[in-house]
């Protein structure tokens, strides 16, 4: 039974319980369980509110000294620590701890379930000592996790859980505190872990990366290259656990490469280097622009990047060397700098020595340079005036026939392009300035450079910037932007076959703009004397309407066209349509 068929289930059992029926609580409870559960899958907030608000009514029936509340208070606590991880409200994560000592304070000593709530309780506090710095939260969730250690002997089953615990408590007390023998504790407990996790274990993923994590901090801390060594194989052990589309796969392949980059850092070694960009890539992959975590991965890959092109004997330190010395990136400027700087390298060497791959990598790492200077960064425009130049010579390559197939670099700048491009257009649609909306057509005109016609897209580029137009058109009420829309959708018309989705999209999106268009003109005519208005011409880009329609063969389309501009318009509207 899925987790669907579960809550339809729990919520069939609650209906035939009605309220002052015995067993009432166990059927709030149960149906409560099974939508936190069904939350755990599919993330739904839905439904962890509901399980807050059935478990809220569940409690209620289960007073001071009923034998079930402990439980009730325990799974509310879960609920709201799970509502606080999904939106991040502070006042849920408050109550989840307000509840877990309740619930504590229900268990009693000899309780059989006394070490699960000092466990849980213990991580409500670690979690809140993450979001507050409260040192007296850290400290009472160490002194917490060893009773409940204390509770779980060796052969329990949530032994390892406590001990991962505790492991957690004092990595962060020696991030924060800076005292070794912490850090040195969280190795000891992170080996423990594993020594009674063996392999099929469903956590020992998290084990693994926990440890590797501890042992990278010794390594920083001592030097110890064999700390470095063991945190690598852990590290290449938990990331074959985390699959495609699992949510700690990209944590893991952050903290590979950052580990690789700290070992060639050290030994120089260029399998190191070499596995550890194609890991920053992976993970530059994972994360489309506009996500929380885009920018720690492309501080990785920058690091990594601008090792390779300092790397002794190799052609392009020769090129760096020649200009300025690079400084290692370390934050998000830094990478913003060093991916421009990169680009501006490779750009010379190609006027000097044309290679299109050295072309294409320097359109790829403008493309992240841009990224992280978006509209309104002081160097924003420096950015994007680099960019256009090597887009333009790009396109200048692509339709003299020359270099003219997309390789896999130039691939993954056009798809971060389209990526930048739609998170401006949401940002806009968030905060409606116009600056994003602009920027988003500028790099949408870039895609179209570097995927021009007879690229199997290019019709459905050219459709997606008409739709840009016409709602620029709305915010500006220029004319210019919807005689571009109607122009575009000629093209893609062009391009495409009838029958095709985006063929369908834009001749409806064609219809529609020759509407406005005739309205736009209507309605400035209108304003401008109170006399019938004497209707001009006017000269839309490339063909007429009714010739493109015509050439087209779209006689049917252009009959649908004026039937519904006619019911549209007033007879004026009927008579500038005529005209145009």
């Amino acid at each position: 039974m899925d987790s669907t068929d579960k809550v339809s289930h729990k919520r069939a059992q609650l209906e035939g319980c009605h309220p002052g029926d015995d067993g009432r609580d166990v059927a709030l409870h149960n149906l409560a369980v099974a939508l936190y559960n069904r939350f755990q899958t599919e993330r739904k907030v839905d439904d962890v509110n509901e399980a807050i608000t059935v478990h809220r009514a569940a409690l209620e029936l289960r007073p001071s000294g009923h034998l079930q509340r402990s439980l009730s208070l325990h799974w509310l606590a879960l609920c709201l620590l799970g509502r606080y991880d999904s939106q991040g409200l502070v006042a849920d994560l408050e109550e989840a701890v307000t509840l877990g000592r309740a619930a504590l304070k229900a268990c009693p000593q000899g309780h059989a379930d006394r070490g699960l709530r000092l466990h849980t309780l213990a991580h409500y506090l670690w979690k809140r000592f993450k979001k507050q710095a409260k040192m007296y939260d850290l400290d009472e969730a160490i002194e917490l996790h060893r009773v409940a250690l204390e509770l779980r002997p060796s052969g329990h089953p949530h032994r390892c859980s406590s001990l991962h615990g505790l492991a957690l408590c004092f990595s962060s007390r020696y991030n924060n505190q800076g005292v070794v023998s912490d850090l040195e504790e969280a190795v000891t407990l992170g080996r423990a872990v594993l020594e009674i996790c063996p392999p099929g274990h469903r956590d020992r993923a998290t084990f693994l990366y926990s440890l590797a994590s501890y042992l990278r901090r010794r390594f920083k801390k001592r030097a110890m290259m064999h700390s470095l060594d063991e945190a690598i194989e852990l590290h290449r052990e938990a990331l074959a656990l985390y699959p495609s589309g699992h949510p700690h796969r990209f944590s893991s392949l952050q903290e590979f490469a950052i580990c690789l980059l700290d070992r060639y850092d050290n030994q120089g070694l260029v399998a190191d280097l070499d596995e550890a960009i194609t890991l920053g890539r992976a993970g530059v992959e994972l994360h489309p622009p506009g996500h929380p975590s885009r920018a720690e991965c492309l501080r990785t890959l920058s690091r990594g990047i601008w090792a390779t092109f300092q790397r002794p004997g190799s052609g392009r330190a020769r090129s760096v060397h020649q200009g300025l010395l690079l400084p290692h990136p370390t934050s998000n400027a830094g990478a913003a700098s060093t991916f421009h700087d990169l680009s501006l390298h490779l750009w010379d060497k190609f006027q000097k020595q044309p290679a299109i791959a050295d072309l294409d990598e320097a359109i790829c790492l403008a493309t992240y340079a841009l990224e992280l200077r978006l509209p309104k960064h002081s160097d924003y425009v420096v950015s994007i005036e680099k960019l256009a130049v090597l887009v333009k010579e790009r396109s200048q390559r692509i339709d003299q026939g020359t270099n003219s197939n997309e390789s896999v670099m130039l691939g993954q700048a056009a798809d971060n392009l389209c990526a930048l491009r739609d998170c401006l257009r949401d940002r806009f649609r968030n905060q409606h300035v116009i600056d994003d909306l602009n920027a988003a057509i500028t790099l949408h005109r870039y895609v179209l450079q570097l995927r021009p016609a007879g690229h199997a897209s290019h019709p459905s580029y050219l459709h997606d910037l008409a739709l840009y137009s016409v709602q620029r058109f709305h915010e500006t009420a220029s004319v210019g932007d919807l005689d571009e829309a109607i122009s575009l959708e000629q093209n893609a018309l062009e391009l495409s076959v009838p029958g095709d989705p985006i063929y369908e999209a834009s001749k409806d999106s064609l219809a529609t703009c020759l509407q406005m268009k005739i309205s736009a003109q209507i309605s400035q005519a209108s304003q401008e004397s109170s006399t019938p208005p004497v209707v001009q011409k006017t000269r839309l880009p490339k063909l007429s309407i009714m010739s493109f329609l015509k050439r087209s063969k779209q006689h049917q389309m252009t009959t649908q066209t004026c039937n519904s501009s006619s019911t549209l318009c007033d007879s004026d509207a009927q008579s500038k349509y005529k005209e145009i």
